[in-house]
């Protein structure tokens, strides 16, 4: 880093004696004390006019002048430019004109004529005084910025705390929750208590994409800090799920929340829960845990977790996990997926959605588990898959389009399944009824380069000039040939070139190295280890044992 450059500054000097003006212009070092412009007016208004254009850092001045006394200009510069210095002049020893000079701040009151040495120890010490104004002024101007920077990131920091609170990341030592919550400014002391209530995001009711899903899971954040907070005390904090996680700080302040107007804290998740659907296009479920320390909070959230795990029926409701558990579900019919398998292989769509729709039907009556769901989400992507690479239908042309891919958002209920199989089947009849159309175009293709091929066999027959031919990108092509017939088309070209050169040595009297300029090899030693390779003979040895000419 370079030296820093010093800063200099500017003085303005005032008198209606212009002689004495220009005796401390031309009298003082002015450069050795750091000043590096002189400024002069010989009454108030001209200093008002030089003031108006730039401001002074130092006005030095005669009380008495003609007109406008220099305490009048003093007045006016305390308004326009408060942090100018002053030093007053005046020809008398005037105690009143002192004491009117120091009440309005002047740094030093000197009798005329000025020795220049006594201004110029004056102006050292006011520079001096100047500067560590300045530096204190930058210093709380870099606080305040970073301060308010502070604030501005202090709810991402807090979030993040509690994130790695609940996530069991954080192991607090004797005496350190205490700091850490001082640190975040948190209200809380490590003995005080939260109220968690868990966010559970079931089913978006229209498509979004992933950005736009994110900017809505944010929504909801605010959303619940408006209306279940409620202005109590607390943090909604984001986790790896897009749900969040409402946290009342103190078992008090949660008591408060809930008793608040009359209004519960169940009321205010239902309250919530509508407007999500209404606003947010989304239907969830908020899961409300009992009141825990913050060391508990994590085993707390992993229960309010496994209740939503577990609850695969109810959706859009407000749920009070039982501590002491549920007796275990008695096991639903497992999907008969043979027989959705047969239906699905035969194009049998209306059978399909006939059978999927009693089944889910069937379900509606169960006390289900999320294994239940997971048993048919992964057995109907199964079976389809299947059923599409069958037809040469890629993965990705099944779930194109949709972003979640094989994530296991869709078992959260049984309601969200339903509507992930009916359009996982949409999308799947939808490609298999353009397969055929598709195989034949293919075949079509394919059938126009290998007839090209045959009939152009002098030519070199690169990948891109064959592909250029039918106007497909060349890698594409190459994919689809080796689908089509099996074989890459390099072994194909190859294969019809040496075939021809195998009925010219039988059939004709050219030479060998004519032949292989025939099927497009210039260089006779490349030509003859290719053919060697594909017939087990070198050309002259084929044409020995196979030639059918008398």
């Amino acid at each position: 880093m370079g030296k820093a450059e010093k800063t200099m500054y500017n003085v303005l000097l005032v008198d209606d004696e212009k002689y004495a003006v220009k005796g401390l212009a031309a009298g003082m070092d002015w450069e050795a004390l750091g000043i590096s412009a002189v400024l002069e007016a010989y009454d108030v208004d001209q200093a008002k006019e030089l003031l108006s254009q730039r401001e002074a850092d130092i006005v030095i001045l005669d009380i008495e002048m003609p007109g406008q006394s220099g305490l009048e200009l003093a007045e006016w510069l305390r308004e326009q430019q408060p942090h100018a210095e002053l030093i007053f002049l005046t020809g008398h020893a005037n105690f009143s004109y002192a004491q009117q000079a120091l009440s309005m701040g002047a740094f030093r009151y000197l009798l005329k004529p000025v020795d220049h040495d006594r201004l110029s120890e004056i102006l050292v010490q006011l520079l001096d005084k100047i500067r560590s104004e300045r530096e204190l002024q930058d210093y709380r101007s870099v606080y305040r910025k970073y301060y308010s920077l502070w604030e501005s990131q202090k709810p991402l920091l807090v979030e993040r705390f509690w994130q790695e609170v609940i996530q069991g990341r954080t192991a607090f030592l004797s005496g350190k929750l205490d700091a850490a919550l001082r640190q975040y400014d948190i209200p809380l002391a490590s003995e005080d208590r939260l109220f968690p209530v868990l966010i559970s995001i079931e089913q978006w009711q229209q498509d979004f994409g992933a950005r736009d899903e994110e900017i809505m899971e944010y929504a909801i954040r605010k959303a619940a800090e408006e209306l279940v907070l409620d202005g109590s005390p607390g943090m909604v904090v984001g986790e790896r799920s897009g749900s969040g996680l409402i946290l009342f700080y103190r078992s008090a302040a949660g008591e408060a929340a809930a008793a608040e107007n009359g209004v519960s804290l169940e009321e205010k998740c239902e309250a919530f829960i509508r407007s999500c659907n209404e606003y947010f296009h989304c239907r969830l479920s908020c899961y409300i845990g009992g009141e825990v320390g913050i060391t508990g909070l994590e085993e707390a959230y992993q229960r309010l977790l496994e209740a939503e795990r577990a609850n695969v029926t109810r959706t859009g409701s407000v749920i009070i996990p039982n501590a002491a558990g549920k007796p275990a579900a008695r096991p639903a019919p497992p999907p008969p997926l043979a027989e959705w398998a047969l239906l699905l292989d035969n194009g049998r769509k209306g059978e399909l959605s006939d059978q999927l729709n009693r089944y889910f039907s069937r379900l509606e009556k169960e006390e289900l588990s999320v294994e239940t769901l997971q048993a048919v989400y992964f057995g109907l992507a199964h079976l389809c898959l299947d059923s599409a690479v069958k037809q040469g239908i890629s993965l990705g042309e099944v779930l194109e389009g949709r972003e979640e891919g094989l994530a296991l958002s869709p078992v959260k209920s049984l309601a969200a399944l339903r509507q992930w199989c009916a359009r996982l089947l949409e999308q799947y009849w939808a490609k298999a009824a353009g397969s055929g159309e598709q195989s034949q175009q293919q075949s079509s293709i394919i059938a126009k380069i290998k007839e090209y091929i045959q009939q152009h066999p002098q030519e070199e027959l690169g990948r891109e000039q064959l592909a250029s031919y039918v106007f497909l990108n060349p890698a594409y092509l190459s994919r689809l040939f080796r689908k089509e017939t099996g074989q890459s088309l390099t072994e194909y070209v190859l294969e019809v070139k040496i075939g021809h050169a195998r009925r010219l040595l039988e059939e004709s009297n050219l030479k060998v190295g004519a032949v292989a300029e025939a099927i497009g090899y210039t260089h006779f030693s490349y030509f003859a280890k290719l053919f060697k390779k594909m017939t087990g003979l070198s050309p002259h040895e084929y044409r020995k044992k196979h030639r059918r000419l008398p």
